[in-house]
């Protein structure tokens, strides 16, 4: 039999060793920093007392997301990845969301179609390794009409409200936590007094994850890129996750000699599609959390 439970903080341990198992390059504070989002929503299988698997969920507004989806390698096959994401959908959708998310791997789609999701887009994965050799060229003045300066606390209000133009839904608590874990590699650019675009970048597994990172135009995000690697230390290797749909975000991985390394499927299930704009997201915040 298996039984259903909340995360508590003991759990973190657990889920974060899961999780670099699968090589997916979490750390310890990625883990912990989803379950502060929304305790509520994170869920672990027991099976005779066992911890075998887990998955995530939070909410942005009427928006829902789903993530960390493991189950234990001995384990799988019997059901439990199916339990844990109905309790997930169930909590969201008591929770009052219209639209539930997810990043899927490939060999998972079937699992969630069977659950009632559909295929949106693909989702790019991409790295790069950069050194003080090898850094990104700015844009000159010229192309971009945009002041990009390194963001302030006080800015993350207004960056997560022009944020919610492009997600489709309000991520506050989010962006404030990457902020607060990372303020050096935050930046935000402005034209007329107004943000036109943002980057944040936060430390993984032997490299850095860019994103979320959103730009009006390409020219800007390029900026913005530019200006969070030169912040950054002498060796590093960048990772993104990027929308495919967003083809000058393409071009620009393509420009940069950014390796595309693999991709999941953005999947929905929605009482009511929100508006989502992919052509200004350049890079994703994660796929366990959109």
């Amino acid at each position: 039999m298996v039984s259903i439970r909340l995360w508590t903080e003991r759990d973190i341990d657990y889920v974060a060793e899961s999780v670099q198992r699968e090589g997916w390059g979490h750390t310890l504070r990625d883990v912990e920093r989803c379950w502060l989002y929304e305790p509520e929503g994170c869920f672990i299988a027991e099976a005779d007392g066992r911890r075998v698997g887990h998955v995530f969920s939070t909410r942005y507004d009427r928006a829902g997301w789903i993530g960390l989806l493991i189950v234990d390698p001995k384990e799988r096959g019997k059901g439990i990845g199916k339990t844990l994401m109905q309790k997930a959908i169930s909590y969201l959708q008591n929770s009052g969301t219209e639209t539930i998310n997810l990043e899927a791997v490939e060999e998972a789609v079937p699992l969630y179609r069977r659950l009632g999701f559909k295929e949106g887009f693909d989702s790019l994965r991409f790295r790069k390794k950069v050194d003080r050799r090898n850094r990104l060229k700015h844009v000159t003045a010229a192309e971009v009409r945009a002041v990009t300066r390194l963001m302030q606390r006080d800015d993350v209000e207004t960056v997560a409200s022009f944020d919610s133009r492009y997600f489709g839904a309000n991520r506050l608590r989010v962006l404030r936590s990457l902020y607060e874990d990372y303020p050096w590699l935050c930046f935000i650019s402005e034209a007329m007094g107004n943000p036109v675009g943002y980057i944040m970048v936060r430390k993984v597994r032997e490299a850095h994850w860019i994103g979320p990172w959103v730009g009006e135009a390409a020219g800007i995000a390029e900026r913005l890129l530019s200006a969070c690697v030169d912040a950054m230390e002498d060796e590093t290797q960048l990772r993104l996750g990027m929308p495919a749909p967003n083809s000058n975000g393409v071009s620009l991985m393509e420009k940069f000699n950014f390796e595309l390394t693999g991709k999941s499927v953005r999947m929905v299930l929605s009482r009511r599609q929100r508006s989502v704009r992919t052509s200004g997201v350049y890079g994703i915040g994660g796929p366990e959390k959109g």
